[in-house]
């Protein structure tokens, strides 16, 4: 058996016990254990086990459940609606509530690191809002679907911290490099959301804010303008090179705790159990789901798998954009089964020999392919982000939410075209720092 075939037989596996109900985690250590069985090698499994501890032997991991922990304290306030109410009414234009919960979602993309936290803090506050502004439900549930997007490419990003760890790429360069394809992205959705809804509005205008609603939104203002300050701190901190990721997660999750118990005054002991307890969780999860990930993908390389995908992506289409085009149907197609993160662990060992020898940039490789993963979370009808939208609304058919998603779908696939045109998008500033 060749091993670009062995290599399809294991992701076949994989894939096959995610269907049956096994945990990611589960299915990816599970899938190593029985092929090991069948080829006669389940002594070598202590040595690879090993080896996929060791890559998680980081310094760098310490900032994830910083920002774990960062992105809950801020989503369990009501932070993400005062974002959102204070965007909404300095933005003016057909379609400004969708445009604030793209904005919003960007906004608290700083705080979070994470598309469904994103989702969910932005979306519980956005669906309703524009539901009740008379909003088509299959547009406000697309704009919450494809805002949310924007958690895992805005710095601080779970995904690109990952990708830096296991391809040995500096993350501090890579957060660099996700501001601007971020931006890009938010501004393409709030451009369509405004067509869009400069149409809707012809049609169905829109309904005049309360008395009640604007005194509260200017209350909302003042409570926001904290998170503001520190998240043009935390930016300014990354950008400026003053401290590493790690240091800036540990003062970003140290104010947060200290801008909700001042400013929303949450002290509750079951809250911050609940917060620290979720924190644990999530970083288990993360962490167990990598661990495994990049078990798989040490198993793949000691049977030659990823040296010969390399070997197979570089000679068999005979030119490489034409083997990056096939890369990002490989990320779209993953992206519908298996979370960012474990994506990356899998894959970015695999793809970035190829990425390398064809002479793209490791940084602008790393931000490529974390926006195609991006697709891969709104993509019916398994796109996490999809299921999230439809607990904050579950009167919105699923069906609904799936239509909705599909023009965002398509920015998303566009936004990658011009990262492929032009990589300064996301070279420019890390480049500017050097």
């Amino acid at each position: 058996m060749t091993p670009a075939l062995f290599g399809l037989l294991a992701f076949g596996l994989l894939l096959l016990l995610i269907f049956a109900g096994l945990p990611i985690a589960y299915a990816l250590a599970a899938t190593v254990l029985i092929l090991m069985t069948f080829t006669g090698e389940l002594g070598q499994a202590i040595y690879i086990a090993d080896a996929a501890f060791s890559s998680l032997n980081s310094i760098e991991l310490v900032a994830l459940p910083m920002f774990i922990f960062m992105g809950a304290i801020v989503a369990v306030s009501p932070a993400g609606a005062d974002i959102y109410r204070t965007l909404n009414r300095i933005l003016p234009v057909p379609g400004g509530l969708g445009v604030s919960t793209i904005g919003g979602s960007a906004l608290f993309s700083a705080l979070s690191g994470s598309s469904p936290a994103t989702v969910a803090a932005i979306g519980s506050s956005g669906v309703p809002e524009m539901l009740a502004r008379r909003y088509p439900p299959a547009l406000a549930c697309g704009i919450v679907v494809g805002g949310g997007t924007l958690g895992i490419l805005i710095p601080p990003s779970i995904v690109l911290l990952l990708y830096g760890i296991v391809t040995k790429t500096s993350i501090g360069q890579l957060f660099l490099a996700g501001l601007l394809p971020g931006l890009m992205v938010a501004g393409l959705f709030a451009a369509y959301t405004i067509w869009r809804m400069s149409r809707e509005v012809r049609h169905n205008p829109a309904i005049a804010p309360t008395a009640e609603e604007i005194m509260s939104d200017r209350a909302a203002r003042w409570r926001v303008l904290p998170f503001f300050a520190m998240m043009a701190l935390i930016m300014i901190a990354l950008y400026g090179g003053w401290a590493t990721p790690s240091e800036i997660a540990a003062v970003g999750a140290t104010a947060s705790i200290l801008l909700v118990l001042v400013v929303y005054r949450i002290t509750d002991r079951r809250t911050w159990s609940r917060l620290l307890l979720k924190t644990v969780r999530d970083t288990s999860m993360i962490l167990l789901i990598a661990t495994f990930s990049y078990y798989f993908a040490q198993f793949l390389s000691f049977h030659g798998v990823v040296s010969d995908v390399t070997e197979t992506l570089l000679g068999a289409f005979g030119n490489k954009w034409v083997t990056l085009f096939a890369l990002w149907v490989v990320m779209l197609i993953l992206g519908c089964f298996l979370p960012p993160f474990a994506i990356v662990v899998i894959t970015a060992p695999m793809f970035l020999p190829f990425a390398l020898e064809a002479g793209f940039d490791p940084v602008w490789f790393g931000v490529f392919i974390t926006l195609n993963m991006e697709i891969g979370c709104i993509t019916p009808p398994l796109g996490i982000n999809l299921f999230v939208v439809k607990s904050i609304a579950p009167e919105v058919p699923m069906g609904q939410i799936m239509k909705g998603s599909v023009p965002f779908i398509a920015i998303l696939a566009l936004s990658s075209l011009l990262l492929v045109l032009f990589p300064g998008i996301a070279l420019l500033i890390p480049h500017s720092m050097m």
